[in-house]
């Protein structure tokens, strides 16, 4: 659960204050605004909607819950948390929505949990589907979900003890409607010897190299993470051994890791924080040498220090609507035996990055047994709008689109684009028989089948290019107002970087002369990338300070004939309206919100060069414009 710390309350006139933590945000319908910014109300509510991206009708969501596959039906699932009565936190319950390919999505129209009962009764909170196996034969599902009795709830706050339970609900029509069990709360709170920060947001799976630590059986054993933290000591996840056939039993494993307080290797690993939030496990796999795995978690981080901000400089860039002290990252590690008998098992830190280095959060996930991928969803929030034009439009957030992790190996690397190896710390690092290194991190673009469809879709339009020298200005290798149309498409190009580039990318243009733009930028000396956003007309309203994330590109050697190559720069960038998410060389994820880029002129590459002799070149781009999805209301 994403807790009271990422909503706002209302305020008059504009404000752009939020609420602190312990109390809840209220809708506060006395707001005015002046003329200017005053559409019509169907204006209001679809001025930055997106299409294809996955949202209720109305009211707010936050966190992706349950998402995961319905053998007895060929369905999958995934619910979100959602208030229905407005745009604003409170009175959490669960939204659902069904699909046969995780693209077009039929939205059930009332809430599948609500917070009815004594011991859920001041919110459903985050949960996972408790995955089953086609050989287990029934139509039941069961979910797990963090039920909540009192409020406030925050890791800056005192921890009420039970007001976080776990508790469970089952289906026997596909997810469509749920009963709760007459046993909950399976369990009623946290360990008793434990001072937590938080204990929320249930993940279940079945974890073989677990279950190999502890001498378990693992066709009859799951196990189960509770995300949270020990005050005062540092974030984790609490670990339980689950018995397949009874879902209710719980056994307390103990706490997973212990990696201090706001552990911060480097820019490339992030902030783990204070506090987890909706941590998922889950081993993956080399495509290209399926034998190679790593274990990871995944998670959200609360209470990172001011400073994750800044880039490279430590310096925070001003704005009115600050974003909440949080990160999406992930972790490797390996699973290994304990000599304490209160944590019989840890998982040491390996090395780890962000999942997004922009505003998506509370990231949850599942193996899908169709594709055997490990597929992931991810909040979109509403965080750099001011409350009064989010109330306007009548509805807050929406998931991301659904993405595959998988390891990413890179073979052969001599360097990376300025940074000594060693220093990389989002990366594993071994050096093979050649004096070369084998580098490994998770890698996440969006799911392939998804990727497909959408491109297919009826009324979508293709453009390429292909070949084209860059220069800093005046000749531009380009996308024309002919090609983009629509303020949904997909943009996928390369880019081959000179010797002596200092940068590189593309200029989204919003009106023109292009003076109005998005623009991303990588500078190969710097391994950063800066998503410049265009301000809008009263900055005070919305944020639209820069995103920032690192990133390095490799040189290998071919051992064969010692020839070194450098990787291309290979962007991805997939826009609906107000949302864009952006992926570089599958391994950075950027998603940011646009509120000031209402319009398109289309799109120019360009690069800075050291010398004209020397160009940097764009491969190949291709556009599809108009893209769309069949999301209804059922």
């Amino acid at each position: 659960m994403a807790s009271l710390h990422d909503s706002r309350s209302s305020s008059p006139a504009l404000s752009p204050i939020s609420t602190p933590p312990s109390s809840p945000p209220e809708l506060d319908t006395t707001s005015t605004v002046d003329d200017k910014l005053t559409p019509s109300s169907t204006t209001d509510y679809a001025r930055w909607r997106p299409s294809f991206h996955l949202m209720p009708e109305s009211g707010w969501m936050n966190d992706p819950c349950a998402p995961g596959y319905d053998p007895s039906t060929g369905n999958y699932l995934v619910s979100f948390q959602w208030n229905p009565k407005g745009p604003d936190w409170g009175e959490i319950c669960w939204g659902t929505a069904i699909s046969k390919d995780m693209c077009n999505w039929t939205l059930l129209e009332k809430p599948t949990l609500c917070p009815d009962t004594r011991y859920d009764g001041e919110g459903v909170f985050t949960g996972c589907l408790i995955p089953t196996c086609e050989d287990e034969g029934g139509e039941e599902l069961t979910v797990a979900y963090t039920s909540v009795s009192h409020l406030p709830i925050h890791h800056t706050l005192p921890h009420v003890r039970g007001s976080e339970s776990l508790s469970l609900a089952r289906s026997v029509d596909g997810g469509k409607t749920w009963s709760k069990l007459a046993a909950n709360p399976t369990m009623p709170s946290e360990p008793i010897e434990l001072d937590v920060t938080g204990w929320r947001d249930p993940f279940v799976s079945r974890w073989p190299s677990m279950a190999r630590t502890l001498n378990l059986d693992s066709d009859k054993t799951l196990f189960g993470i509770i995300s949270g933290g020990i005050r005062d000591l540092t974030p984790c996840t609490f670990v339980y051994a689950i018995d397949a056939s009874d879902l209710t039993n719980w056994r307390y494993i103990g706490p997973l890791v212990d990696v201090g307080l706001n552990k911060r290797l480097s820019r490339w690993s992030g902030d783990l924080g204070l506090n987890w939030e909706v941590t998922n496990f889950m081993t993956l796999h080399d495509n290209s040498l399926p034998s190679m795995s790593r274990d990871f978690l995944v998670m959200g981080t609360e209470g990172c220090l001011p400073a994750e901000r800044s880039g490279e400089d430590n310096r925070t860039v001003a704005s009115s609507l600050p974003r909440p002290e949080r990160g999406q990252l992930w972790m490797s590690g390996t699973l290994r035996k304990n000599s304490l008998s209160t944590a019989p098992v840890e998982m040491t830190y390996d090395f780890g990055g962000h999942l997004d280095h922009g505003c998506l959060y509370a990231a949850n996930s599942f193996h899908d047994p169709q594709s055997q991928k490990q597929v992931v969803w991810g909040w979109i929030p509403e965080d750099d709008l001011c409350d009064d034009l989010r109330h306007r439009q009548g509805w807050s957030g929406m998931l991301s689109l659904p993405r595959e992790l998988r390891l990413q190996t890179i073979r052969h690397v001599v360097h990376a684009s300025a940074s000594h190896l060693v220093d990389l710390t989002s990366f594993e690092k071994e050096q093979d028989e050649f004096g070369t290194y084998t580098l490994g991190t998770l890698g996440s673009e969006p799911l392939s089948t998804v990727q497909r469809a959408l491109r297919e879709a009826d009324g979508v339009t293709t453009a390429h290019l292909t070949s084209k020298a860059l220069y800093e200005e005046g000749r531009f290798a380009s996308f024309t107002t002919n090609d983009i149309l629509t303020t949904r498409w997909e943009l996928r190009c390369s880019i081959r970087l000179s010797s002596s580039c200092r940068a590189t990318g593309f200029t989204i243009g919003h009106s023109a002369d292009f003076t109005k733009a998005t623009t991303l930028t990588f500078e190969p000396a710097k391994e950063t990338i800066t998503i410049n956003r265009p301000s809008f007309s009263r900055p005070e309203l919305v944020n639209s300070s820069p995103e920032v994330a690192p990133h390095t590109l490799f040189t290998t050697r071919i051992p064969a004939s010692g020839r070194e190559e450098t990787e291309t720069l290979d962007i991805q960038v997939w826009r609906d309206n107000s949302v864009m998410e952006v992926f570089v060389n599958g391994r950075t994820a950027i998603s940011t919100r646009l509120y000031a880029a209402e319009e398109t002129y289309g799109i120019r590459f360009f690069a800075e060069d050291g010398t004209v002799d020397d160009r940097s070149a764009l491969v190949d781009a291709t556009l599809w414009d108009g893209i769309g999805t069949s999301i209804v209301q059922g």
